[in-house]
């Protein structure tokens, strides 16, 4: 992934961490990104769309422990299914009392998932070519000044937006950098 200046964000005293994970995948051969839609009837972000995640408990080691617990606890995905590629910067959640450590990973084709109830409602994957394809509009990033695009899905109008849609802009850029086109045999 290109290096990148990170945004420096403020975080409130005595923020948490807490670590999501970027998970890509392979749905009929084609390279996605899963997410997924939390439960409605959720308090906390009901309805939305987001990465696997939540806060580290005292237990976890690191927070590449806390994503893939996170992910085992929601969608019921082995941790050792999935290869870590490595993090991005932290990002504070919406009232600045969390500090997100976005983790990138990698698994194959994705089968048997088995959905925690209580807080997931679906999981889906989408293409990454689905977010070069120019359809997003830009909103502003909380008060940071920053633009971060809005996502469309192909799931009955659900959005990628604020915390999620910041990270996705994030690897996106990383990985869509045209310093990290290589030509191979050369």
């Amino acid at each position: 992934m290109a290096n990148r200046a990170p945004h420096r964000f403020r975080y409130k005293a005595g923020a948490s961490e807490a670590a999501v994970l970027l998970l890509l995948c392979t749905e009929k051969g084609r390279p996605c990104i899963l997410f997924e839609e939390r439960q409605r009837r959720l308090l906390a972000h009901g309805g939305e769309v987001c990465f696997a995640g939540g806060k580290a408990d005292s237990e976890d080691p690191t927070l590449v422990h806390t994503a893939l617990r996170e992910t085992r606890e929601e969608l019921g995905l082995d941790p050792s299914l999935v290869r870590v590629l490595g993090r991005m910067p932290p990002v504070p959640s919406k009232n600045g009392l969390l500090r997100v450590h976005p983790v990138v990973g990698v698994v194959g084709e994705l089968g048997g998932l088995r959905l925690n109830r209580e807080e997931v409602h679906r999981a889906f994957a989408l293409p990454v070519s689905h977010f070069y394809e120019g359809n997003e509009v830009a909103e502003g990033f909380r008060d940071t000044g920053l633009k971060v695009p809005v996502y469309q899905t192909d799931k009955r109008g659900l959005s990628i937006w604020g915390l999620t849609a910041y990270i996705l802009n994030e690897f996106l850029i990383r990985v869509g950098d045209p310093a990290n086109d290589v030509v191979v045999g050369k």
